[in-house]
């Protein structure tokens, strides 16, 4: 995961300030092919007068609206290590009007979003537009999802008076992350912890395995309520169990998507999953376009640590702090990394590993008091840059350390 580099340390925008957007998914569940209708609307306080948007160029575009624009523009342009489709809207300055652009466009879902019983539509799908950086821009949204009348569809939040054929969800997440899994059929349960754990299983019914899932969820989520994010707790989680073998990620709307068909958290590698993607609730505001996406997933992967040497496995979690330090040895420095001058697999030597063995430094060098408490301000703050976060080290554990961070980020 990763986010918005425009987004300000401790001060997300109200619901109110945030963009508008409205989709309506028509989906084929056989062939997995689906049109789309997709209105980004800006708020009222957003005086920009271009907006940009990219849309995965596999996908055909119909048709642009924007009524109030002077110029719209349509380009394939080079992003990240892709190509995507830009569409550039301008607006005559200090417009009174409301600015609103509407996508429609069509495509099929490749292999990894769907098997012969699911179809997936979620943040590593790739099916909806954002703005270039803005991957994690947060939005207030409207899903609407047609589906055959013997199809279900399920998501991050409970559907809005659904009816056959039609599910609408409303929530705010980032602009990636709108979520939907349709199927015939869905297998879910819920545990009766203060925090409910829900898990969303589709293709086999549930197994031991899965129940052993649905316990480490609990004990997780409640050590993280406990530590990291004391000042901003999970109240409910869901875990969605898709088997279209793809990835693991997490979502900001409390939830995670774990799409392996075989996945047992008595295997300590899955339990690590686990608890690095629940912590995605707390740890999606780093861009992983630039250094600041240590924020996310360096984070990450230390809140699993932490949370193994809190069940008693310090064997486990010096082993595991040891295999990341051998793999960021000769790694650049993390402070201005830039992951587009390096092979991919620096990314995660930089970003993931080396970020991981420096806060297990400062957690060394503070105390698990100290640290826990600068973690858990960062989370809810929803910090976003590395600047940001030493300001909380230097106001939690004083200048002579923030300083110290800053050489072992230089270094």
């Amino acid at each position: 995961m990763g986010a918005t580099p425009n987004t300000v340390v401790g001060a997300h925008p109200s619901s109110s300030a945030l963009p508008q957007v409205q989709v309506h998914l028509q989906v084929d569940p056989i062939t997995h092919a689906f049109s789309c209708r997709y209105r980004f609307a800006l708020s009222a306080a957003d005086t920009t007068t271009q907006v940009l948007l990219h849309l995965n160029r596999a996908f055909t575009l119909h048709r642009v609206r924007s009524p109030h624009a002077v110029q719209q523009r349509v380009t394939i342009v080079p992003y990240a290590s892709d190509t995507v489709r830009r569409l550039q809207i301008r607006y005559a300055s200090r417009s009174p009007r409301a600015r609103w652009i509407e996508l429609t466009y069509a495509g099929t879902m490749t292999k990894g979003e769907f098997t012969d019983h699911v179809t997936v539509f979620s943040g590593h799908s790739n099916w909806l537009p954002f703005r270039p950086y803005g991957e994690y821009e947060l939005v207030q949204y409207e899903l609407t999802v047609q589906v055959p009348p013997d199809y279900q569809v399920r998501s991050t939040v409970p559907a809005h008076r659904p009816r056959p054929g039609q599910w609408v969800f409303r929530g705010t997440t980032s602009a990636i992350e709108p979520t939907a899994l349709i199927a015939r059929q869905f297998y879910q349960t819920v545990s009766t912890t203060a925090s409910p754990i829900t898990l969303v299983k589709t293709g086999v019914a549930f197994t031991r395995v899965d129940t052993l899932l649905l316990h480490q969820t609990e004990a997780v989520v409640a050590y993280y309520n406990r530590t990291i994010g004391r000042e901003a707790p999970i109240k409910q989680f869901t875990i969605f169990l898709p088997g279209t073998n793809n990835a693991a990620y997490g979502l900001l709307a409390d939830a995670t998507v774990i799409t392996y068909s075989t996945f047992d958290v008595t295997d300590k590698r899955d339990a690590l999953i686990v608890a690095h993607e629940i912590s995605h609730k707390w740890w999606a505001y780093g861009s992983f376009h630039d250094e600041n996406g240590w924020l996310s997933e360096a984070f990450a992967t230390y809140s699993s640590l932490l949370y193994i040497q809190a069940q008693g496995d310090e064997a486990g979690y010096q082993a595991e702090l040891a295999r990341l330090a051998e793999t960021a040895a000769g790694a650049p420095p993390l402070w201005g990394f830039n992951r587009y001058k390096h092979p991919f697999p620096m990314y995660r030597r930089v970003i993931y590993n080396k970020g991981t063995g420096i806060l297990a430094a400062l957690h060394r060098r503070v105390g698990t008091e100290t640290f826990l408490k600068i973690m858990a301000q960062t989370a809810a703050q929803k910090t976003s840059t590395t600047l940001g976060f030493l300001a909380t080290v230097d106001q939690i554990a004083g200048s002579e350390t923030n300083g110290w961070l800053l050489q072992e980020l230089k270094r």
